[in-house]
């Protein structure tokens, strides 16, 4: 999967809902519910490792994690919190143009800052993944990462109020980065041109993520913002794997995304009150593929941290992790991916400018900004 290493380090902990219900408690007794134009609304976080600011930390050993160097060498301290880049991932960049820090907590961290939402994506997730590797469990699954923003919602409605619980979360933005992993898991097992098998494969995908917007829809979500699939044959971790794996990749990843653009575009139709922006990853990362110096950036084919290169004997292609020992480029700022699958900062923050006010070609049918300044109404207020 496109994720960190699986090395484990950092806290243990059972995967349990005290903090979660911990969060809420402590908001009650410092905020209310008031109808006055209030931002920003919060942000739930659903994903993969693009969006997990921690979450997989509290998974036993085994787990795909972050929170070791090289990672976080750019954030604040030169901390690996968990986020799969050299410093904030796209969440917090989505957050901080939405006037926030940074990203919403993950679910487990000991904090009441709970007005920014909670975070629940895993690294190593997707729509259909198990997240298990035989008895080791790797990852959150998004039917888990759903499973807690059910009890997220029900500690909110018992100490806040059922009405003003449900207005707080029809007022927020869930946000969905995920997808990527499913796809590549695909290839790998499969390894087909099959046009039927592949067809068949994306309707599987788009279905299983339909069901879990419905389910979200159905707990009071109503703003719905999706990252869409990069192109997964531009990735450095699949550099020397020829041009025809390339653009298998890519056109698995092009076909979903149109998939899913038409489910999205079918499914708010019928579901009263939904709406949505798609950030068209596709499109930026080929902007910075295809143009990099454009855009400030030098390098877009090969990792600040780690490596991937050919080698002669089989498999004929040597990759070498994000770990403490891997060589860490000195001008991170000018490369667009930090390992072999995840962009540095820099590339993220070009990313989160063209979703949240970018164009049509970047975020669609409106962009993140216009979601969240949709119908503003309601929400918390400090006292």
């Amino acid at each position: 999967k496109i994720t960190c290493s699986a090395r484990s380090t950092g806290p243990m902990a059972g995967f349990t809902m005290v903090s979660s219900i911990l969060l809420v408690a402590s908001m009650a007794a410092a905020i209310s519910l008031v109808h006055a134009d209030i931002n920003p609304p919060a942000i739930f976080s659903f994903g993969d490792s693009l969006s997990d600011v921690g979450n997989n930390n509290y998974l036993p050993p085994g787990a795909y994690k972050c929170n070791f160097p090289h990672w976080g060498v750019d954030f604040t301290g030169g901390v690996a919190t968990g986020r799969a880049t050299n410093g904030y991932n796209i969440i917090d960049i989505l957050a901080q143009h939405m006037g926030f820090k940074e990203s919403p907590p993950p679910l487990e961290a000991k904090t009441s800052d709970t007005l920014t939402g909670v975070n629940y994506a895993s690294g190593g997730s997707g729509f259909l993944l198990d997240c298990m590797n035989g008895n080791i469990k790797q990852c959150f699954t998004m039917w888990e990462q759903i499973d807690n923003f059910k009890r997220t919602r029900l500690d909110l409605q018992q100490r806040l109020g059922r009405e003003a619980a449900e207005e707080f979360i029809s007022k927020s933005i869930l946000i969905f980065s995920d997808g990527g992993n499913d796809i590549y898991d695909f290839f790998l097992r499969y390894n087909t041109t099959s046009v039927f098998r592949i067809d068949e494969f994306v309707a599987n995908l788009t279905s299983a993520f339909k069901k879990q917007l419905k389910e979200l829809y159905d707990l009071g979500g109503r703003k719905f913002a999706i990252i869409n699939v990069v192109a997964l044959g531009d990735l450095p971790k699949v550099r020397f794997d020829g041009s025809d794996v390339r653009n298998l990749l890519t056109s698995i990843t092009q076909k979903f995304n149109g998939a899913e653009d038409t489910m999205l575009k079918e499914l708010s139709s019928t579901l009263p009150g939904m709406k949505y922006s798609i950030g068209n990853f596709f499109n930026v990362f080929k902007d910075l593929f295809n143009h990099p110096d454009e855009h400030g950036f030098k390098n877009a084919t090969s990792a600040c941290c780690g490596e991937i290169r050919p080698i002669d004997a089989p498999p004929f292609v040597l990759e070498t992790l994000c770990t403490p020992e891997a060589s860490l480029c000195s001008h991170r700022s000018e490369y667009v991916f930090f390992d072999v699958s995840h962009p540095t900062q820099s590339a993220m923050e070009y990313a989160g400018e063209k979703f949240y006010s970018g164009n049509l070609t970047y975020a669609s049918p409106i962009n993140l900004k216009q979601l969240v300044e949709d119908e503003l109404g309601g929400g918390f207020q400090i006292m």
